[in-house]
Formats: structure tokens, C-alpha cells, sequence
């Protein structure tokens, strides 16, 4: 289709496992850890530091945010559950407005019947090296998910060879306005890097994890944390994988920054509408937990980085506190194009916020996950061995909800500026006082003193599941 308006051409570049806390913003969001590619993004437009994911695992997120919907609202619900034909979603409505819709990177995304309608040209790269589990058995590391560092062979990993095909292609001949959407697998753990990354970080001066007081926690934490041997590690041992992994963001960054500049080579950037975020976050050693899981939704999982540069836009340099949520990337983008559509989202357009126009978009974000026995489709298959290569460590994370369904029991969170709520169809629920308890370690949820705030809570979540319950077909379609 060829159009008449100019469009900007938009750069989605998506990190996987990646926590909201770890971007520095010159030292204004954290003190330790090296972003500057990605600073400088922020410095050029506006960065986001209360964005929330919509759910705590890749394929629930990353259907979400490209289609502006939550879990429930399409089914979106586990890893198995990935984008159908049927469904629009942002790079479908891209392509149908004359957009080269290019994506390079893993999936998490796409059901194999659905790429071909919403993609225009998939770059394949190989799979690259990768390191094995270092440690034997018994070994107290073995379960930690930390590989430590990785060989300068090792480190010609997927990632590397995707920033490559990426960087090709915008030296290339290509069609405008295109949309390159860029998918890694870093941070994303196992814990490993090659130097200079590895050997970045002092590991007496990255921060001590948030202590694992756990008494008052749902049981999959203590399950999760005994099962792992994680109880085993000492401080010293987290502030290893603390280091290792923000050394795994500075090598996003650096590849970001590969990227940009190869942008600003070809006389791009300027004109580029450009985003950067993450579809979750990690547990980092907080709580004595690493990696994640299915219905947690502690703020290191779900607060994400958002950083957005959008031409245009004269407010530049902005760092926003308020609440935003990832779905609200897909009306934003919408809006760069200069899409209209009918299609039914309950995303929120940040264009004005950016403007100056609106000083808030949300009072309170959303955030469920977790099934039930009733729908085995999406328990994740039980790894038989820990001693299997590769999948061998996800023994334990696949066997624990076989023993304890109700370990990943459907739950749903609602989270203000002030308080956060989850509540559970089987386990304990959590309510937790952010002003004063911002790493979330006392749980109130029991205390007869908080139970208006809890009534207040629930009740915005009953009107929040009423609101987006369901997705009727706005084709109006009916055939008797």
C-alpha cells in the first residue's frame, strides 16, 4: 500500500528479563550500573520509571503489549498461548498501513499460523554458542541459574548474531517508512557474560539483594527458594549474580548503542520514532530468589524500563514517575503512525502525557498470571532429569506446580503509587504499604487495620475485570 502522509520509520527494540531499576539515567535511577547508549535515548525523548508489565513471564507480556490487550482479555495466559490469525495486533495493523514490518530476534510472540499476516520480513540468525551449567550436582550453584563468566567464543551467542542482521539491514536498501522490531534474549538468565562485561561491576559495591523474610510470603517462594538450594548462598554469593547480570545489561546496551549508530550512519535517527523496554524483570537474588515466576509480581518483576523518543515531540530529557503500563505502548505507536482503528485495546496513548497536555494516564496498574488444573495447556512440561543439558535446571521450577498446583494458582494484582494488592484463588494474598515499605517485605494482608484498604482495592480490581473482560469482534461480523 503506498501512502501519501510521511511516517516515520519506528525501531522496537525489546530486552528480555530486563528490570525496571536497572538503567542509570545518569545516575539518577542507579547509582552502579553502566547505561549510557540507552541514557542518552532518554536524553533525546522521555524515560518511564513506574512502567509495569501486565504479566511476569515472555509470551503473556509480549502478547499483551503488542496487542494492548491483558490476560484475560484474550487468553494470553502461558507460554503456550502466542498470538493466533484472528487476532489484530500492532505489527498486523502496521503492515496493513504500508509499513516494512521486519523482525529479527526470538519469538515468545508469534503462533507459527500467525507471522506470516503480521510480519513482513523475518531476518533468521543462527543460534550461536552458548555455555553449559558449570557446576556439578551438588554443587550449591548448580540450581542458581549463575554460569559465571563465558569465553569470547561463547559470547557469539543469538544476540550477537541478531545485532548483525539488524545492522545490515539498515545499511541496506529497504522500503519506507519501515518498522524493525529487534527481540534479545539478554538479560535473561542463565546469569553468564564474556569480559569486559563480567569483570564491569565490584561486587562490594552493587546493592545487597532485599533479605528473603519469607514468613509471610506465598508458599511457592519458600518452595521455590528450598527446592533451588538457594537458601544455601550467602550474601556475598547474590552479589556475585548481581554483578554478572548488570554486566549483562551493559552488553545490551552496547549492542542498543550498535544499533542507534548505525541509525544516526545512515541519516536516520533524527526522523525515527524509537522504543526501548523489557517484557519483564527478575528477582536478582531479591527475596533469596533468582529468575522468576508465573504469579509473582513483586516490583523487580514487573516494573520495566520504557524509554521513547518520537519526533516531534519538543518536551525532550524528561524522566516521568507516573503510572503507565506496557499495553500503553501499543496505542502510542498506533498513534505514530497515524493509525486510526477500531479495533478494542485498554491501552492508554502516552502522546499527550509527552505533550504536556495530560499529567497523569492511570491511577493504579494491573498485572495477573498463574492457571489452574483445569487447563494442563498451560503448565509448562515437566523436565524429567535435572541433569538434562540446557533444560536440566528447570527440574525443579516444572515439578514444583505438578506436586502444588496451587503454586501457580490464577492471581491478579493491583498496584498505586501508594498500595499494592494481589489476590489469589488458592494461597496467600499479599497487601503492601509502598510509602512505607517500598521493597515489599511486610505483608498486611492479615492486619484488621488495613481492611478498608483492602475493601477499597478490591473493589477497583472487580471494576478493572469488568471494564476489560472480554474482546468482542469489532468487525460485527454475524452469519445465520
Amino acid at each position: 500500500m503506498e501512502h501519501e502522509k510521511s511516517l516515520p520509520n519506528i525501531i522496537i527494540f525489546v530486552a528480555d528479563e530486563m528490570r525496571g531499576d536497572c538503567v542509570s539515567f545518569g545516575g539518577q535511577r542507579n547509582h552502579v550500573i553502566k547505561t549510557p547508549n540507552i541514557d542518552k535515548l532518554a536524553k533525546d525523548g522521555a524515560a518511564f520509571t513506574n512502567c509495569f508489565t501486565v504479566n511476569p513471564v515472555c509470551g503473556p507480556s509480549r502478547c499483551c503489549t503488542f496487542t494492548g490487550q491483558y490476560v484475560h482479555s484474550n487468553g494470553h495466559r502461558s507460554l503456550y498461548q502466542l498470538l493466533q490469525p484472528h487476532e489484530d495486533n500492532l505489527f498486523k495493523l502496521l503492515a496493513d498501513e504500508g509499513y516494512e514490518v521486519v523482525w529479527v530476534g526470538r519469538n515468545d510472540l508469534f503462533g507459527k499460523d500467525a507471522i506470516k499476516q503480521s510480519i513482513t520480513k523475518r531476518l533468521r540468525t543462527k543460534t550461536g554458542a552458548w555455555k553449559t551449567n558449570p557446576y556439578p550436582l551438588e554443587h550449591p550453584m548448580r540450581k542458581s541459574f549463575y554460569y559465571g563468566e563465558r569465553t569470547s567464543e561463547e559470547s557469539k551467542d543469538s544476540d550477537y548474531h541478531i545485532i548483525q542482521k539488524a545492522i545490515n539491514y539498515l545499511n541496506s536498501d529497504h522500503k519506507n517508512p519501515f518498522c524493525l522490531y529487534i527481540a534479545l534474549s539478554f538479560p535473561h538468565p542463565p546469569y553468564t557474560v564474556e569480559e569486559p562485561y563480567f569483570s564491569m561491576y565490584d561486587r562490594n559495591l552493587v546493592p545487597a539483594p532485599v533479605p528473603p523474610k519469607l514468613d509471610d510470603k506465598p508458599e511457592f517462594m519458600r518452595l521455590f527458594r528450598e527446592k533451588y538450594g538457594l537458601n544455601n548462598l550467602d550474601k556475598d554469593d547474590f552479589k556475585e549474580i548481581i554483578a554478572t547480570y548488570y554486566g549483562m545489561v551493559s552488553r545490551v546496551d552496547h549492542q542498543f548503542g550498535l544499533i542507534i549508530n548505525q541509525l544516526k550512519e545512515i541519516g536516520g535517527y533524527k526522523n525515527s520514532a524509537i522504543a526501548f523496554f523489557a517484557d519483564h524483570g527478575d528477582f536478582l537474588g531479591d527475596y533469596g530468589l533468582t529468575e522468576k515466576w508465573p504469579t509473582a509480581f513483586q516490583d523487580c518483576l514487573i516494573n520495566i524500563p520504557l524509554i521513547l523518543k518520537i519526533p516531534g515531540i519538543e518536551r525532550k530529557n524528561m524522566i516521568y514517575d507516573q503510572l503507565v503500563q506496557s499495553i500503553d505502548i501499543f496505542p502510542t505507536i498506533l498513534h505514530i503512525a497515524q493509525i486510526n482503528t477500531q479495533y478494542t485495546h485498554f491501552g492508554k496513548n502516552l502522546i499527550p502525557l509527552l505533550q504536556g497536555h495530560l499529567t497523569k494516564v492511570r491511577n493504579a496498574v494491573f498485572a495477573e498470571g498463574g492457571y489452574n488444573p483445569r487447563e494442563p495447556q498451560c503448565f509448562e512440561p515437566v523436565v524429567m532429569s535435572p541433569e538434562l543439558v540446557g533444560i536440566g535446571i528447570y527440574y525443579d521450577k516444572t515439578n514444583i506446580p505438578k506436586e502444588d498446583s496451587s503454586t501457580v494458582a490464577r492471581s491478579a494484582m493491583i498496584r498505586t503509587k501508594l498500595w499494592k494488592l494481589i489476590i489469589r484463588d488458592q494461597g496467600k494474598e499479599e497487601l503492601y504499604d509502598l510509602m512505607y515499605d517500598p521493597t515489599e517485605a511486610n505483608n498486611l494482608i492479615d492486619i484488621y487495620a488495613y481492611d478498608k484498604v483492602k475493601a477499597d482495592l478490591r473493589d477497583q480490581l472487580l471494576r478493572w475485570y469488568l471494564r476489560t473482560s472480554d474482546n468482542s469482534d469489532w468487525k460485527r461480523e454475524r452469519n445465520i
